[in-house]
């Protein structure tokens, strides 16, 4: 491999895992506070990408805010009336959970090829522009997905150290009882941070239908590494979750460079397995067990 594949690989692996950034910080978010994996978060973000793309006619803000819309509005609104008795009920089953959040993803992925007749969609950001490095082009729109994806984690930053919702929501990650005890409407916050990961989910989804093409099977897509990297960075560590995100970033663009894309995943696994191994808890640990 000469230094111009090394370079774009390296650059090609940040964009990646500017992108897969977002779905992790879902993920991170919703088990790092309700303690629950929620396999469905992508699969809805990818829904509200098409109903966006079905609202482009009438201006891209338009389309993009209908998207968030409905992808808060079905994460707020599955995790405070079908989740939140569950968790009453039953407790942070991972078992009942899998079944619970695999089932809903598989309605809502089914719902979206019936509902949307074109399998395929694709979006044309304004503005697109190639940059330079080295003789590298650089994608404008993966640079600016990139910074999308460190703004968002930085706002979440804030938004946790500032506001009461923020402090409420670090207080149930950080102590379920207290939390309860100082009068903290934990199931109110499971909803919102809900809406919020499945809103993630949606970002992240939407920049990977501007640069390449969405399916409904990119739902699917976007859980499995979503997941993956998200234990690799600590599941529930929202930090732990953006450095994996870069690290698994490059594994994914080295491999598909070297080895060729069918051996993609035999060597996401295969990094998944060695870090496991030497640090159990993912890169940066975690305040949760699986």
């Amino acid at each position: 491999m000469n230094m111009n594949m090394v370079l774009q690989s390296l650059i090609s692996g940040v964009f990646i895992g500017g992108i897969l950034a977002l779905p992790v910080m879902g993920v991170a978010l919703i088990y790092g506070v309700t303690g629950i994996l929620n396999y469905s978060i992508a699969v809805i973000g990818t829904f509200g990408v098409f109903v966006s793309w079905t609202l482009v006619g009438h201006g891209l803000l338009v389309a993009v805010l209908g998207g968030i819309a409905v992808s808060f509005g079905l994460g707020f609104g599955l995790q405070q009336f079908i989740f939140n008795p569950l968790i009453e009920r039953k407790g942070n089953d991972l078992t009942l959970f899998f079944i619970v959040t695999f089932g809903v993803a598989t309605i809502v992925a089914g719902f979206t090829k019936v509902v949307f007749a074109r399998p395929t969609i694709s979006f044309q950001l304004p503005g697109t522009k190639f940059l330079t490095l080295e003789g590298v082009p650089i994608n404008s729109q993966r640079l600016l997905a990139v910074c999308i994806a460190i703004g968002f984690l930085v706002l979440i930053w804030i938004f946790q150290k500032t506001t009461r919702t923020g402090r409420s929501l670090r207080a149930t990650s950080q102590n379920l009882r207290m939390a309860k005890l100082v009068g903290v409407n934990v199931f109110l916050v499971y909803a919102v941070v809900s809406g919020i990961g499945v809103f993630l989910a949606f970002v992240g989804a939407f920049f990977w239908g501007a640069l390449y093409n969405v399916t409904v099977s990119t739902g699917w897509d976007l859980t499995f590494y979503g997941y993956i990297i998200a234990i690799v960075g600590g599941i529930g560590n929202v930090w732990g979750g953006m450095l994996a995100a870069i690290v698994m970033g490059e594994v994914i663009a080295f491999a598909g460079n070297t080895v060729g894309g069918s051996w993609q995943s035999v060597v996401v696994y295969a990094v998944l397995f060695l870090i496991l191994v030497v640090a159990p808890r993912g890169l940066l640990g975690s305040e949760r067990s699986i």
